[in-house]
């Protein structure tokens, strides 16, 4: 049986703060909250309650847990307006979210090559991919990448077919992989941005940006006290 955490009523905080940022030279918008929630701890007390599994259909490196109702109620709603003003959303269109905690466990060393790799979440520029940091201490931020044999930054519907067949080809000869996770100093990709991964700090970038979790090789704890604990999730605005 699923299981949904139920949290206290969530306020945003006191001090947030909103700064769109352009990454690269698609100049693809990146938004970067800091200070989001007023009391960002119930989240993980929230997360020390809920039930980590491994995702099934996805190539995350670790395990997750859904997220509380209230999270989206809260946080999707109050940002509505930067993010529809960000992304150039139209103002009538109904924001959908799907969202889940989300611990990074796994090791460098027993990761999936394509774990390894920078992703896009899907080639559907409208779809837009959210990070909020709950973790403290040093765990990695996010980093957006350039393709080096095609100079992407971003994978669309157009793009998808060439940018698959490269990205796949050279995977293949890569074959088993590094010991390490991607980031700066890859022979396939290029590093263009990196955000911080600052406690109570969330980001909202287009999934169909080159992107990934800057994770350090070693293998990350499964303690939401202690491991990189982030709330993930997409929105897609839908206008029918």
């Amino acid at each position: 049986m699923t299981v949904v955490v139920a949290v206290p009523p969530l306020l945003i905080g006191r001090r947030i703060s909103v700064q769109l940022r352009h990454v690269g030279e698609e100049r693809q918008p990146l938004l970067v909250v800091d200070d989001v929630l007023h009391d960002p701890d119930a989240m993980i007390e929230a997360a020390r309650q809920a039930d980590f599994y491994s995702p099934p259909h996805t190539h995350y490196p670790g395990l997750n847990a859904n997220l509380p109702e209230a999270y989206y109620r809260t946080v999707v709603t109050t940002l509505r307006g930067p993010i529809a003003a960000a992304f150039g959303l139209p103002a009538e269109a109904l924001l959908k979210y799907f969202g889940f905690f989300a611990l990074a466990t796994t090791s460098a060393r027993d990761a999936q090559p394509v774990q390894k790799i920078p992703h896009h979440d899907a080639p559907d520029p409208g779809r837009l991919a959210m990070v909020h940091y709950l973790c403290r201490g040093d765990h990695g931020g996010t980093g957006f990448f350039r393709h080096k044999a095609t100079g992407f930054e971003s994978v669309d519907h157009d793009r998808h077919a060439s940018y698959a067949a490269i990205a796949r080809a050279q995977l293949a000869e890569r074959g088993v992989g590094t010991s390490v996770y991607a980031g700066d100093g890859m022979a396939d990709y290029d590093l263009i941005h990196g955000v911080d991964c600052v406690f109570n700090r969330l980001i909202v970038y287009r999934g169909h940006v080159l992107h990934s979790a800057l994770l350090a090789p070693e293998a990350g704890k499964a303690d939401p006290d202690l491991g990189r604990l982030t709330a993930n999730g997409f929105i897609e605005a839908v206008t029918a």
